[in-house]
């Protein structure tokens, strides 16, 4: 399980644990995680969780929403991620037995072993050449504000979705916008005129 430390001036203010796909940040007293504070608005941020993980999305606040410092509209949270909702700090933390079913996807030991491994190969470009080895249960690639990606494990599947831009990214051409992909070997990513090879070893 995943949950929500509220903080203010360093104090702990509540804990919230994650229970359901969506929850919401603001002052009304009708969201989950209510801050009573002028530098909130009514209805501030929300956290959604699915089998992709979890992201914080700014509902157009006034003030915006910051991760680890970085003004974000949608973000994938990782472990310990600080989010800056007007004068409070909401740090996400993922428990320790959830990382590992969350890397597993509940298969047993015996399936997580045969796992393929895998990684992408830059094909094109200044990078041409370089590698990159899904070994985190996350891998986010690309600029924030212009084009993000995620891989995400799991059990023995890789599982890519765009989390960030307005230009879709794609998988063999066909846009993964809002379409989540599960990747193959030797599938073709395209993230911002950069092609990537998957491969599985």
């Amino acid at each position: 399980m995943a949950k929500i430390i509220v903080t203010f001036n360093g104090l702990v203010q509540q804990e919230i644990t994650i229970s359901k796909s969506r929850l919401t940040v603001g002052r009304r007293p009708s969201n989950d995680i209510v801050i009573d504070h002028l530098t909130v608005s009514g209805q501030h941020a929300a956290i959604d969780t699915s089998s992709n993980g979890s992201f914080v999305l700014d509902l157009g606040s006034t003030n915006g929403t910051m991760v680890n410092g970085q003004p974000v509209k949608k973000h994938l949270l990782q472990d310990d991620d600080v989010i800056d909702i007007g004068k409070y700090k909401l740090r996400f933390q993922v428990e320790q037995a959830s990382k590992q079913s969350f890397v597993a996807d509940s298969a047993s030991a015996a399936t997580q072993n045969e796992r393929p491994n895998a990684k992408i190969k830059v094909m094109n470009g200044p990078n041409a050449g370089k590698e990159l080895k899904l070994v985190k249960p996350v891998t986010t690639i690309g600029s924030p504000g212009t084009q993000v990606v995620a891989i995400t494990q799991q059990g023995q599947d890789f599982v890519i979705a765009q989390v960030d831009g307005d230009v879709s990214a794609t998988v063999n051409t066909n846009s993964i916008k809002n379409t989540p992909h599960k990747l193959k070997h030797a599938d073709m990513i395209e993230l911002s005129g950069t092609k990537m090879a998957v491969i599985f070893y």
